[in-house]
């Protein structure tokens, strides 16, 4: 998952670095350093991008003593199956028959039965015995003839072709006997046979007990489901996760009857889909089927992460590499940018990293720039994301959201259900004509933004304030406990015998009208700043967004006021 960003040259962020990620791989290796198996539940979107599967090595190889089962190999990978010998006539062909025999020759074929029997010809060397047996070359019974020099032809030559033995028949194939069943490859990587797999696993006298990783989106489709309605034998439906649910079930019927504690156990460590396993197998596992836990790729991801992943691209925007630039203005517009995608993309990582390449910082562009980087990203449909009747959001989705958090449609963000962008956003392709958002569009994209821009700049907003009441101090017409009476709408109590400190916490609104007034009369640039002050609080706080133009004085306007304040 490591790369380099080809439009900025910058390395991306590698999973493994994120603090969420490291959170959840911390929880997985702990439960297995306990002892419990583990299923982690991850999205479609996941395995298609290669995370699920740098963050199954993640979990596995750091384990001491592990078992990676490989996928399966796939069917051109398996070779083809032995090629019958046709017919050729005498003795040696095959024909089709009712019984899928041999067709009769003169030199000791097989004929055709209706059950497949074998029948007694003419020197063929096979004994028609009351159970239709036969009798193997090797055991045929010696015959004490004299040796008159006649030929007595028995049926057999020792010149002639050896007789062909057929092969016995042989089981369906099953879930043990599959060659390249799950039980198969266990098996393979211990070196032993699929029915032996599960008993060497909790053998006494077995060394350390590994951790058996299973990458459940690589198995195939089979036609024993498990205990899922309507998947079981011969019933013909194809099911997925069967295996890997017979491999729990297993596992955990051989553990309790060995009686080995939890420091002694193996373990499974099962990444897969919610569509790789039968529907309930996830419930059933959390509720204490062979003491698993079971982790979702939920919540997982925060703000910290998302705008750890843009970093690396805004560090390396043009727009911090002019040296007539003023740093702090620049830090305080990279800082809203960067808000501003972490925001709208939430927990998608790759969507963040496009909008943040995309996205030039200006928010009359904004809007074009999601759409372009939906239709270049792989995005959940409208139709995927049911109606959310609450905010909060749960440690695992609900049976209601499962199937829309597998499609990417829903996620958990910072403690709350959230719709993902695609959900509500239409897709607009670079050369394509672009849709005209409706007012539920814009509205939702103007309150994320309004949100980033009050994260970013609130901080701001209020160091700006406090150090120009300290400044006002010595610019007051009025005493200082008059003014604090005439102005304050809600004094603080607290305070009523220390003025000063009370006039201090005067906020930005009471601070313009005392110099509107005359009662304080502050030097041109700070009241200029007040003013701009007065002006971005209330907009941020009607969930407004700041213009761009507003924004950039904004930004001026608190880096000079450093500098005065130095």
């Amino acid at each position: 998952m490591t790369r380099t960003e080809p439009r900025t040259g910058a390395r991306a962020v590698p999973p493994g670095d994120l603090p969420g990620v490291r959170a959840q791989l911390r929880g997985v290796t702990a439960d297995l350093a306990a002892g419990r198996n583990c299923l982690w539940l991850v999205t479609d979107a996941m395995v298609e991008s290669g995370l699920a599967d740098e963050l199954y090595r993640g979990a596995l190889f750091g384990t001491p003593v592990r078992v990676d089962v490989p996928p399966p190999p796939s069917p051109r990978a398996r070779g083809p199956e032995p090629e019958r010998e046709p017919a050729t006539g005498e003795g040696d062909g095959w024909a089709a028959g009712d019984g899928g025999a041999r067709a009769a020759g003169d030199g000791g074929a097989w004929a055709d039965g209706d059950g497949g029997a074998w029948a007694d010809g003419e020197g063929d060397g096979w004994a028609d015995g009351d159970g239709g047996a036969w009798a193997d070359g090797d055991d045929l019974p010696y015959l004490d003839l004299s040796d008159d020099g006649f030929d007595l032809d028995l049926g057999w030559s020792l010149d002639a072709r050896a007789p062909r033995v057929p092969a016995p028949r042989t089981e369906q194939p099953g879930p043990r006997h599959d060659p390249h069943g799950l039980l198969a490859r266990l098996a393979k990587e211990l070196s032993v046979d699929a029915d032996e797999a599960v008993a060497t696993l909790v053998d006494p006298g077995r060394g350390r007990r590994p951790v058996v990783g299973v990458r459940a989106w690589t198995e195939p489709d089979d036609h024993d489901g498990g205990t899922s309605p309507g998947t079981g034998p011969g019933t013909g439906t194809r099911a997925r996760g069967g295996a890997v649910e017979r491999l729990f079930r297993l596992l955990a019927a051989a553990v309790k009857d060995a009686g080995l504690p939890p420091g002694e156990r193996p373990r499974l460590l099962v990444v897969a889909r919610l569509r790789d396993l039968p529907e309930p197998l996830p419930d059933e596992l959390r509720h204490g089927l062979g003491d698993t836990a079971v982790h979702w790729w939920w919540g997982a991801l925060g703000r910290l992460d998302t705008a750890t992943a843009v970093a690396p691209i805004l560090d390396h925007g043009p727009d911090t590499s002019g040296r007539d630039r003023d740093p702090l203005a620049e830090r305080i517009r990279r800082a809203v940018r960067s808000e501003t995608v972490v925001e709208i993309c939430g927990p998608d990582l790759e969507l963040a990293r496009l909008l943040a390449l995309e996205w030039d910082g200006a928010q009359h562009t904004l809007g074009a720039a999601v759409g372009r980087c939906l239709a270049a990203a792989p995005a959940p449909v409208p139709s995927a994301c049911p109606p959310l009747r609450r905010i909060g959001a749960l440690l695992r989705p609900g049976a209601e959201l499962r199937q829309a958090w597998a499609a990417g449609a829903v996620v958990s963000w910072e403690g709350r259900l959230r719709a993902h962008v695609g959900v509500w956003h239409p897709a607009a392709p670079a050369d394509g004509p672009q849709p005209a958002p409706d007012g539920d569009v814009r509205a939702r994209l103007t309150a994320l933004v309004s949100q980033a821009q009050q994260r970013v700049l609130a901080p701001w907003i209020e160091e700006a304030r406090q150090r120009l009441a300290v400044r006002a101090l010595g610019h007051l017409n009025r005493p200082v406990a008059t003014l604090v009476a005439d102005y304050a709408d809600r004094p603080p109590a607290y305070l009523g015998g220390d003025p000063e400190r009370a006039f201090l916490e005067l906020q930005v609104g009471e601070l313009l009208r005392a110099h509107v007034s005359g009662a304080l009369a502050l030097p041109p640039r700070d009241a200029a700043l007040l003013r701009l002050l007065v002006t971005t609080r209330n907009v941020l706080a009607h969930r407004s967004v700041l213009y761009d133009r507003t924004l950039d004085e904004l930004c001026a306007e608190l880096s000079q006021a450093d500098l005065r304040s130095a």
